[in-house]
């Protein structure tokens, strides 16, 4: 943990709270090599987006992000991003958004997997096309056998009020 104080000449500088646990080791910042990192899993984020200003109804917005997760614990963007909007309809006040944890996520993996032919899929090719593009090469067969996960943020477990 790291405090910010302000010396007299107001350069800001960072101290230790705990100048006990001072590492007196510099830190070492190793090369980028995209090239000896493996994709691990595919992680998709979905948080609460902007509500338009030109809305009169409750309305819930839903932005879902797609990343690779690589060896090193980094994520690479996809650049595949999907939406969701909800709508109250003769709603009372306060408008409820409660579903279950596995209602939401299977509906985010309902929307992303709507150009697929197959409704039990997920747009392995594209994710693959996408992560090449990037500079990570994998194909769409072991993009199959990877683990995805879906994070919800706290602004959205909250309003689905799990």
């Amino acid at each position: 943990m790291l405090t910010r104080m302000n010396p007299p000449d107001h350069v800001v500088r960072y101290v230790p709270n705990r100048p006990d646990r001072l590492q007196q080791e510099a830190a070492k910042r190793l090369p980028f090599a995209l090239t000896q990192l493996t994709a691990t899993s595919l992680v998709i984020v979905c948080e609460l987006d902007d509500v338009p200003a030109e809305n009169i109804r409750p309305s819930l917005h839903v932005s879902i992000t797609q990343y690779i997760r690589m060896s090193d614990g980094s994520m690479i963007r996809l650049d595949m991003d999907r939406g969701l909007s909800s709508f109250a309809h003769g709603h009372a006040r306060p408008v409820s958004w409660r579903r279950s944890p596995a209602d939401v996520i299977e509906e985010i993996l309902t929307i992303i997997r709507a150009d697929e032919p197959d409704p039990e899929s997920l747009p392995w090719d594209e994710y693959a096309e996408a992560a090449r593009l990037r500079g990570v090469n994998v194909d769409a067969s072991a993009f199959r056998d990877l683990p995805h996960t879906v994070l919800l943020s706290d602004d959205l477990a909250r309003i689905f009020e799990f």
